[in-house]
C-alpha cells in the first residue's frame, strides 16, 4: 500500500497542531505523512526544493503565491469553508473525513493499479445485481467500496436505482450545489455525441468526495425522470468514461432488481457481476425466471453473462433451504446475516459489522486477486 505525503500549508497553528497529532495517532499514520507550514515564506521555500510530494493543500492565502509560479508539478486542493469539490477540501469537518478527504486526493492524483497500467486498461468494473429487490444489494456494494478505498484504491460508486438507496449514505456538509453533478454531466455527454467530441468531456466538477464510503459517487439525483430515461447506449457511455477517465481503479455499479435498459447496460458492460441472492422461496423463483429470460437471449450472450457472474448468499445462516434455480451453477460465496440490522436506525452500523467486512474483503479478493494481495503485502511489508 502507497505512503502519501501531503504538504498542509495553513494560517492557524491551533487548526494543524491536532489535525498532525491525530494523522499520527491514527490509523492513517501508516498511509499519509503530514508536513506542516503556517507561514509563507518555508512553505515557498519547501516547495522551491527538490520535494515532490503526492499532494498540497492549503488556504487559499498561502497556496496562490506558489500556483503563480507555473503549473504545479504534484496535486493540490484548496481548503475552504464549503464541501470539497474538485478542487477544494471543506477546511472545517470531522477529523476523520477531512484526512479521508486527502487520502482520496492523493489517490486520484495518479496512483491507478500496477496490473491495469501494466495493460493499459480502464478500471475494473463490478456491477451488483439481483433479481429481487430488498436482497442487501446497496448494503454489500457500498461495503465493498469502502472496504478498498480503505486498502488504497480508488473507487467510484455509481448508482442507477430508480429510487437510490444509497442515499441512505449522506454526505455531511453537503451543499445543494452538488446535488444535480450526474443530469448535468449526462447532459453535457449527449451534446458532445452529437458533435462527436466524447472523448472532450471529463468527470471534474461532476462527481464528488463521499469520505465515509472512502469514493467517489454522483450525489443521488432528486429527478428520478433522470434515470428512468437512461437508454442502455447512455449507461455503456458513462461506464466506460468513468473507468477511463484515468481516476480509479474500481468503478462498482448498481441497479435495479429488475431487468430495464440501465440493468441490461450492467449486464453487458461490467467486467463483474456480483449476484446479491436470499434464500427464500420467492427469491429463488424470481432467480430462475430472470435466467430463463436471459437464456433466452442467445446462448452465447449467456454464456458470456454466466463466465463473469459470482452468485453470493446474503444473510446467510449455515445452510440452505431452498434448491438453486437449475441455470445457476453453484453459490460462489456467502455473507453473513446481522441480527443487530434488523432495526438499525443509524446508517453508519451498515459500514460496521467486522464479519460482514470479513466476508466483502474475501469477495475482494477473488474479483482482484493478485492486485489485491499486492496491496495488502505493501500494507503489512
Amino acid at each position: 500500500m502507497s505512503m502519501y505525503q501531503v504538504i498542509l500549508a495553513v494560517q492557524e497553528p491551533q487548526y494543524l497542531e491536532p489535525l498532525l497529532h491525530y494523522v499520527h495517532a491514527s490509523e492513517y499514520g501508516s498511509r499519509l505523512r503530514v508536513v506542516g507550514f503556517t507561514r509563507q515564506e518555508p512553505f515557498l521555500e519547501y516547495m522551491d526544493g527538490d520535494h515532490r510530494p503526492d499532494l498540497v493543500v492549503g488556504d487559499k492565502e498561502l497556496l496562490e503565491p506558489w500556483l503563480r509560479k507555473g503549473e504545479p508539478a504534484c496535486g493540490w486542493r484548496r481548503l475552504d469553508a464549503g464541501e470539497d469539490s474538485s478542487t477544494g477540501i471543506a477546511k472545517y469537518q470531522p477529523l476523520p473525513e477531512l484526512i479521508g478527504a486527502m487520502l482520496q486526493a492523493c489517490q486520484k492524483g495518479g496512483h491507478r493499479s500496477r496490473a491495469a497500467l501494466a495493460r493499459g486498461a480502464g478500471a475494473v468494473t463490478i456491477g451488483f445485481v439481483s433479481a429481487a429487490g430488498g436482497s442487501g444489494k446497496t448494503t454489500a456494494a457500498v461495503n465493498m467500496a469502502r472496504q478498498l478505498g480503505g486498502l488504497g484504491f480508488s473507487v467510484f460508486y455509481l448508482n442507477l436505482e430508480t429510487m437510490n438507496s444509497s442515499a441512505v449514505f449522506p454526505r455531511r456538509n453537503r451543499r445543494e450545489t452538488d446535488a444535480q453533478g450526474l443530469p448535468n454531466l449526462l447532459y453535457e455527454m449527449k451534446a458532445a455525441a452529437e458533435t462527436k467530441s466524447l472523448e472532450a468531456v471529463s468527470m471534474e466538477g461532476y462527481a464528488v468526495s463521499h469520505p465515509s464510503l472512502k469514493c467517489d459517487w454522483f450525489e443521488p439525483v432528486n429527478n428520478r425522470n433522470e434515470i428512468v430515461q437512461l437508454r442502455k447506449p447512455d449507461v455503456l457511455s458513462l461506464i466506460d468514461m468513468i473507468s477511463h477517465c484515468g481516476s480509479y481503479d474500481v468503478v462498482i455499479v448498481d441497479t435495479d432488481s429488475e431487468m430495464n435498459e440501465r440493468t441490461a447496460a450492467v449486464l453487458e458492460g461490467c467486467v463483474h457481476l456480483v449476484w446479491i441472492m436470499l434464500d427464500d422461496l420467492i427469491h429463488m423463483f424470481k432467480s430462475k425466471e430472470l435466467f430463463m429470460e436471459l437464456q433466452r437471449g442467445g446462448s452465447e450472450e449467456f454464456a458470456a453473462l454466466s463466465g463473469k457472474s459470482r452468485f453470493i448468499a446474503n444473510r446467510f445462516v449455515g445452510e440452505f433451504a431452498n434448491a438453486l434455480p437449475e441455470l445457476i451453477r453453484g453459490i460462489d460465496g456467502v455473507l453473513p446475516y446481522i441480527p443487530s440490522w434488523k432495526q438499525c436506525h443509524n446508517e453508519e452500523l451498515l459500514l460496521s459489522s467486522p464479519i460482514f467486512q470479513r466476508d466483502i474483503l474475501k469477495l475482494c479478493e477473488e474479483l482482484l486477486g493478485e492486485e489485491l494481495q499486492g496491496s495488502r503485502v505493501k500494507a503489512h511489508g
